[in-house]
């Protein structure tokens, strides 16, 4: 054994020194061939540590030995831990078993009954029904209000009629259908403030267009017909964006710009109630013109006593909501001040009392049940085209009621302690405004208000909805008897007190802890724009901040997931001791660069401006491969193009090689049009996945540093610098089995039995996983130095990968059954291959951690 290189470097035997291991007295030979005798027990000596076997004294110190008594095998019978349990507990295979603990828990799971029947019933029935009670008479006066906000316009008076009867009809609708549908089991929906208002000039212009120019029997049912119309969109657009499952993205358009559209309709909300409460005319041209017309209209002597009550009761209505927010506290100041003024009409003396009882001015016309009615009868003299030229009013109505709802949506999540699907909610939403729209009702949207205060009176499920409904079709029913009993003052103050509350909430309390400074900005931007350039310009400025502001957060530097460098971030091949070492030293030649997200070119400028600054940086090796990895790439915009085309001009530059990976096939299909990739020479190369690009990058490192092919070495001469003993590396060799593989064969195969491991002394094998449909997922690649299977045969777990040679093999082999006969014989020898195992695994966890921290930065 003396020319053996390895074997020369074991010092001298030492008979009698304990721990030693006398590589003369291992017999190993007799494992060479499987056939292993186990002998007699080995027994410690208690006072030196030699191990003995089969004698009655120690070899080493002459002690007696003492065997160590046979133990009996224990059975599950005596086996008994009752005195750990703690006393009267129940077990959890007890029969009825439940667990105290889970009681009230849940908070996270959606326990609503799946089943219709199982919503509508849940909850107490008595207070669903007493919130319904509540809900469905403020929805009544809601109604009301709003109706008369959208025929307050000149001209549009003798319509409020048929828009209350729409109101309602949104009312019915949005209560039940919305209540059964919602998986929020106190939500309501119905005409809103925000929808009316733009309601209010959508008719208010097409009645404009229309008058003088075409009969009356023509303008009624155009009117009616672009309400319906209105409510139909709003309808299909929500219940596609539901049924596409795209809804959730509304959630990323920062709502906060949109609120100054919403807070420019509250102001066009009160100038709507001083037009009507004042009948003032308002030229509504633009917001300046309606606003100098009503200042300029407006007498103290004559429109005083008229708009007053009003105001006062809008200003209470808004303080006291502002500091008890409650529907029962809500209806009862309304229902007080409807019997206020029912009574000043009746024992009030002063003409200024007596006026309180003013009601609703009416025409003669009826309320008609359903408007639809009306609509059907005069179906061929609507004017499609006066429609079609005001459609911008019904896109931006269709905007705001998907905007808002999401906002609504979100605060009743609060309420309700657990997440909901904002995709149902839309899709709910949607068939809600389609079906009312085919009975002749207005668009409907998400209550906030009704909703939360339906909960706080006691609503826990579709009941109270479905009960404000059926208040509500009574109300519609018998409405000419009803409506003549309001004072006009309470619906009017309702509107006052709607268009403060939203300028309110969306302009002054919006702001949180989170909100930007950028936000406030475009906030107040879009809603001076809604005033001075009107209602359909502020919703497409608010719009298109929103987008670019949207655009420019997932893009200001959200291109670049992750920067990393070769050093760290390596490919799945394990390689030689001395190339990884040499990967360490030149792994800066290669750059990384994970992309995230939408590539839109402003990002690709982003991109550019941070690879060239690791171009320029002096304190690093110099760039050779620079790496693109797309994988978490959602799509490119169009205009990407230009930023690749710079891309290219980068690469020129620095002589650069640049690789893509993960390319998506549109990408690819453009990278290849353009020239940039296909060709030896082609500035671009793709590859299919980030492993692969870096395998590829790896070999050209090493070539260029001579590594790449590593002479022919002995397995003994490439464990040598890695194994912790390597004295012990001939007798390993002895119970290792050389097995030589052809490339393309399997050295086992996914879910084999695991019953040996492998050290390979030259070749590459590829490790496989399996997936279903034969496909075939590279894991990692092995070479010379390495070991593998090694976990199988310490865990015993089928094999969770095939292994496959690349090319030819030479292998050498550890079974299970040679591994214990070492341990019995040579247990020094076990313990430095686990240390060896250790090691190597403890290197690849490190490496793993490094991957990990770059990753997470």
């Amino acid at each position: 054994m003396a020319d053996d290189p390895v074997a020369s470097q074991v010092p001298e035997r030492s008979g009698a020194s304990a721990g030693s291991l006398d590589l003369d007295a291992i017999a190993v030979d007799d494992m060479v061939d499987g056939m292993v005798d186990d002998g007699p027990e080995d027994i410690v000596c208690a006072a030196c540590g030699q191990v003995a076997s089969g004698e009655d004294r120690c070899p080493g110190c002459g002690m007696p030995l003492k065997r160590p008594e046979s133990l009996p095998d224990p059975d599950e019978m005596g086996i008994d831990v009752s005195d750990l349990a703690e006393e009267g507990s129940a077990q959890i295979w007890d029969e009825n078993y439940s667990d105290p603990s889970a009681q009230g828990k849940g908070a996270f799971v959606d326990a609503r009954p799946s089943s219709l029947g199982g919503r509508l019933f849940e909850g107490n029935f008595a207070l669903n029904v007493f919130a319904g009670l509540i809900s469905g008479l403020l929805a009544f006066y809601f109604a009301l209000a709003l109706a008369i906000l959208t025929s307050s316009q000149p001209g549009m008076q003798p319509f409020l009629p048929s828009f209350i009867s729409m109101a309602l009809v949104a009312s019915v609708a949005g209560c039940i259908l919305f209540s059964v549908l919602s998986r929020i089991p106190f939500s309501l929906a119905g005409p809103e403030t925000v929808p009316a208002a733009v309601l209010f000039l959508f008719v208010g212009s097409l009645y404009k267009d229309m008058a003088g120019l075409y009969p009356t029997d023509s303008m009624i049912p155009t009117i009616l017909a672009g309400v319906v119309l209105a409510a139909l969109s709003t309808g299909f657009a929500l219940w596609l964006l539901g049924r596409l499952k795209v809804a959730e993205y509304v959630r990323y358009i920062p709502i906060q710009i949109i609120g100054g559209v919403v807070g420019g309709v509250g102001v066009y909300v009160l100038l709507g109630a001083f037009d009507w409460m004042g009948g003032l005319s308002l030229d509504w041209s633009n917001f300046f013109v309606a606003m100098g017309d009503c200042v300029e209209l407006i007498r103290p002597d004559q429109c005083l006593a008229a708009i007053l009550p009003s105001v006062v009761f809008g200003l209470i209505l808004l303080v006291g909501l502002s500091r008890l927010k409650n529907s029962l506290f809500m209806l009862a100041m309304i229902l007080a001040a409807t019997a206020a003024g029912y009574a000043a009409g009746v024992w009030g003396a002063d003409s200024s009392i007596s006026s309180l009882a003013a009601t609703i001015p009416l025409p003669d016309a009826p309320i008609a049940p359903l408007a639809a009615q009306s609509l059907g009868e005069g179906f061929e003299a609507i004017q499609w085209g006066v429609i079609k030229a005001n459609g911008l009013y019904i896109g931006g109505l269709v905007i705001l009621v998907v905007l808002t709802s999401m906002s609504r949506v979100t605060n009743l999540e609060l309420l309700h302690g657990r997440e909901s699907d904002l995709n149902q909610e839309f899709h709910a939403l949607g068939l809600t405004n389609m079906a009312g729209g085919l009975m002749g009702g207005m668009p409907a949207s998400i209550s906030y208000g009704r909703s939360a205060g339906n909960r706080a009176t006691g609503a826990r499920g579709p009941m109270a909805g479905v009960m404000a409904g059926v208040l509500c079709a009574a109300g519609l029913y018998y409405a000419d008897v009803v409506i003549p009993m309001i004072p006009r003052f309470v619906p009017e103050g309702i509107l006052i007190y709607a268009g403060l509350d939203l300028i309110r909430d969306w302009l002054f309390r919006t702001r949180t802890a989170f909100t930007r400074r950028d936000d406030m900005v475009m906030l107040w931007t879009t809603f001076a724009f809604t005033l001075f350039l009107g209602l359909l310009a502020g919703i497409g400025i608010g719009v298109g901040l929103a987008l670019m502001a949207t655009v420019s957060r997932y893009s200001k530097g959200g291109a670049i997931r992750n920067v990393l460098s070769g050093v760290n971030h390596r490919s799945n091949v394990d390689r030689a001791p001395a190339q990884q070492r040499a990967l360490k030293e030149y792994g800066d030649h290669i750059h990384i660069l994970r992309l995230q997200g939408f590539i839109f070119l402003g990002s690709m400028e982003s991109l550019l401006k941070s690879i060239r600054e690791r171009l320029e940086a002096r304190d690093m090796l110099p760039v050779e491969y620079l790496v693109l990895d797309f994988r978490m790439v959602t799509g490119l915009a169009s205009a990407a193009g230009i930023g690749f085309r710079k891309l290219r001009n980068v690469v020129e530059e620095y002589d650069l090689e640049l690789i893509i990976t993960s390319a998506p096939l549109e990408l690819e299909e453009h990278l290849s049009s353009m020239g940039y990739v296909g060709e030896d020479d082609s500035p671009f190369k793709v590859f299919f996945n980030l492993d692969f690009a870096l395998e590829w990058c790896e070999n050209r490192v090493l070539d260029a540093e001579n590594m790449l092919t590593i002479k022919n070495l002995t397995l003994p001469e490439l464990l040598t610098p890695v194994f912790p003993e390597p004295r012990y590396i001939p007798a390993l060799m002895k119970v290792l089995k050389r097995v030589v593989v052809d490339k393309g064969q399997a050295v086992f195969r996914q879910g084999d039995r695991s019953e040996s491991m492998y050290f390979v002394e030259s070749g590459r094998l590829d490790v496989e996983l399996e997936l279903e449909g034969g496909k075939l997922l590279r894991l990692k690649k092995v070479g010379p130095g390495a070991v593998f299977g090694e976990m199988g045969i310490y865990t015993l777990a089928p094999r969770s990968a095939t292994v496959r040679a690349a090319e030819k093999c030479v292998l050498y082999m550890m079974t299970m059954d040679k591994l214990n006969a070492v341990e019995k014989r040579a247990p020094v020898l076990v313990t430095a291959i686990n240390r060896f195992l250790i090691n190597m695994l403890s290197e690849r966890l490190a490496d793993a951690n490094k991957k990990v921290r770059d990753l997470m930065v």
